[in-house]
């Protein structure tokens, strides 16, 4: 039987798990568009038909987790509201490197791809609203005087701390720090790192 293009959401959504599947093996880098065609079950053509090139592929691929990124975020911080202020921005930046753990393809074509990084304002503007809860905490803790100091400059160091702490779990570089944490899990190492720099806060 020949394979065929087809015309609707279910094959853009099968070509999407496909990706993920393949990325969560290799990298989104070492992903090929004919592979995902191949693992999808659908003609080669049908990835170039709905997302116009791999390029196309992995910036929907982003778009997709940057939503999902967006709520989970939102849950978590839902979750959190009743907690003291500092031990709020430890819950949503713990969550940021949980949900990298959980969907590492996802977060790779997020934040970690270079060929999609630049010029693209449909996917910076996504960037920013899946950041804007953060943000958006730390306006209200800072509100609420649990935290001092700029506004914008600790939500960046806020940003830049949990980026780096998922890229080292996504990459497996966590346990690394096992000799000086014995016993500690990734996520705990990443908990504790998470803490000493929310303490540090002015």
């Amino acid at each position: 039987m020949t394979e065929t293009v087809p015309t609707g959401a279910p094959g853009r959504a099968a070509l999407l798990r496909a990706m993920e599947e393949l990325a969560r093996e290799q990298g989104v880098n070492g992903v090929g568009l004919r592979e995902v065609a191949r693992r999808a079950g659908l003609s080669h053509a049908a990835p170039t038909h709905f997302f116009g090139s791999r390029e196309g592929m992995i910036r929907a691929l982003a778009l997709e987790g940057l939503a999902l990124l967006d709520d989970e975020l939102c849950t978590a911080q839902e979750r959190a509201a009743r907690l003291p202020g500092r031990e709020r921005l430890v819950a949503d930046s713990l969550e940021f490197v949980a949900f990298a753990q959980r969907n590492p393809a996802h977060y790779d074509a997020m934040f970690r791809t270079p060929s999609i990084a630049n010029g693209d304002d449909v996917l910076d503007r996504a960037r920013l609203a899946a950041l804007g809860g953060l943000r958006a905490l730390v306006v209200d803790v800072h509100a609420a005087g649990d935290i001092t100091g700029d506004i914008e400059t600790t939500f960046l160091q806020l940003c830049a701390m949990s980026h780096g702490i998922a890229s080292l779990a996504v990459d497996g570089l966590l346990h690394g720090f096992d000799e000086l944490a014995p016993g500690d899990s990734g996520m705990d190492i990443a908990e504790r790192i998470i803490r000493a720099q929310v303490a540090q806060l002015p």
